[in-house]
């Protein structure tokens, strides 16, 4: 069995590689089982629960949350799977830990053992979505500023950056290449999208060794969950700081968006 694991990271063209799966499920699904966000929340609050106790029996409850949801599918031994959601190292980083990603290592390893449920060798490839440290930072201040929170955020982006470079995004990523677990990583940085027939859904393509008369089936997606311009984030923040309460808050966040011709719905399913 072979599995294609894509973990985020988070604002690196998820939404937009999720939405793409999700429009062309159809086609997909002969090919590989298809899991996004919404089947494995499970398995995400496990990983939740792990970034804060951070012990041997949270990773042990995220092994059993996968047996378990697996557990759920009707799989064979030559069944293919496809699994997205950028909440399976974590919460989106907030700069509060010195990685962005807390014990990545061996949050992968004990996913990658959940698969010990079945009786069939399975080849789990991870696959991480990636983007340059500068304006991945600002992407994820922009969403933490402009989402709805019981503490609204506060830090202005110069902030939150020197926080977000104790250890970089690309120094995470060769810690986990370096992994005494020899782990088959592959990434893709968004850069490189724009260049790929079907951008981010590319990379599931290739997985899926999918025929050109097959991929011409295929429904292309536009970008999704980009942030607003700098000057809008800058607005946002400053309603952040007013001392508003939660639901006038929202609301001024809400009319400034409409007011900019800014979309937040696609905002809602990243943690």
């Amino acid at each position: 069995m072979q599995v294609f694991l894509h973990l985020g990271l988070h604002k690196t063209g998820t939404s937009s590689a999720q939405l793409f799966l999700q429009e062309n499920r159809e086609l997909v699904w002969p090919r590989a089982a298809l899991v996004l966000p919404g089947r494995i929340r499970a398995v995400e609050q496990a990983v939740f629960a792990h970034h804060y106790d951070r012990d041997a029996g949270s990773l042990a409850a995220i092994t059993a949350a996968m047996r378990d949801f697996l557990g759920t599918l009707v799989l064979g031994p030559k069944r293919r799977i496809v699994i997205s959601s950028e909440n399976l190292l974590g919460p989106m980083p907030r700069g509060l830990t010195p990685a962005p990603y807390p014990d990545a290592a061996a949050i992968l390893r004990a996913l990658i053992a959940g698969f010990d449920h079945f009786d069939w060798p399975v080849e789990v490839t991870p696959y991480l979505s990636t983007r340059a440290q500068d304006p991945w930072v600002e992407s994820l201040w922009a969403h933490h500023v402009r989402k709805d929170q019981p503490i609204p955020f506060l830090e202005d982006l110069e902030t939150f950056r020197s926080r977000m470079t104790r250890i970089s995004q690309a120094e995470q990523i060769d810690l986990l290449r370096r992994d005494p677990a020899g782990l088959r990583l592959v990434t893709q940085d968004v850069s490189g999208f724009d260049g790929l027939p079907f951008g981010a859904g590319q990379p599931f393509l290739d997985f899926l060794g999918l025929r050109p008369d097959q991929r011409a089936a295929l429904r292309p997606v536009s970008r999704r969950n980009v942030a607003p311009p700098r000057a809008v984030t800058e607005a946002l923040l400053a309603l952040n700081r007013q001392g508003l309460g939660e639901a006038a808050l929202a609301a001024a966040k809400r009319a400034l968006l409409a007011e900019a011709g800014q979309d937040r719905t696609s905002e809602e399913d990243e943690a």
